[in-house]
């Protein structure tokens, strides 16, 4: 028997929204690295019960981006050279086979989803706001895998991603990282993509991730890294 009823999609539990929430703080500095997070004060802040903030800290210690210590609370991860190293791998492996991707089969939207977060990290190059440049650089990032069109390395991403995210947040708010190199080796992969070079996108790729562990095992080896880490509590 034919019928025209729709698949109901099932709706998104308030666990998952509590991960992305906090995920997304914590990727954009709001919940500094090394922070504290207490459970009834993010159910506070959210207006939901403990339970649920619970649970996503646990899924977010599966992410790498909180710590759980039974004796000592929950805290926003503080970074590993090994594993950030470990982490820029992974990213540059799928943001490359992405990047490859939608140049052959979605380059106008790719060009066009680049160039928009282009924009706005240059309006906030030019008013020195490294928080909002550091937002835009994860929607360049992020155009990159979604233009890629592959669910799979899309779910990948987003599950690997957040330490690395929040640490180039923390590099570029606390350690004032260099946003001019920056900005130009963006503008330059945009370049490459609308060329159709994918050969050229992926070096930059290689290259552009390249700087950002380097900043990082500058910053280990000044042991100043930690210094502007909040001791607060969210």
């Amino acid at each position: 028997m034919s019928s025209s009823l729709k698949r109901i999609d099932p709706p998104t539990s308030l666990m998952e929204v509590t991960v992305d929430r906090i995920r997304d703080a914590i990727i954009a500095g709001e919940l500094p690295l090394g922070c504290k997070l207490s459970e009834q004060r993010l159910a506070d802040m959210l207006g939901i019960s403990r339970s649920p903030v619970r649970d996503a800290l646990a899924a977010l210690q599966v992410e790498g981006l909180v710590t759980i210590s039974p004796k000592r609370g929950s805290f926003v991860f503080t970074p590993d050279l090994k594993a950030v190293d470990e982490i820029n791998e992974h990213r540059c492996i799928l943001e490359k086979a992405s990047i490859r991707k939608a140049i052959a089969d979605n380059h106008a939207a790719l060009l066009k989803n680049m160039a928009a977060a282009c924009t706005r990290m240059a309006e906030a190059a030019r008013r020195e706001d490294a928080l909002q440049y550091t937002r835009g650089d994860m929607e360049f990032h992020n155009s990159i895998i979604l233009s890629g069109g592959n669910h799979s390395i899309t779910s990948s991403y987003k599950r690997t991603i957040g330490p690395l995210m929040a640490l180039r947040t923390h590099l570029f708010t606390i350690m004032n990282e260099n946003l001019a190199r920056s900005m130009k080796e963006h503008l330059a992969l945009l370049e490459a993509c609308r060329a159709k070079d994918a050969d050229e996108a992926e070096r930059l790729v290689d290259v552009h991730a390249a700087h950002l562990v380097d900043a990082y095992r500058v910053a280990l080896s000044e042991t100043s890294l930690f210094d502007g880490l909040s001791t607060g509590t969210a």
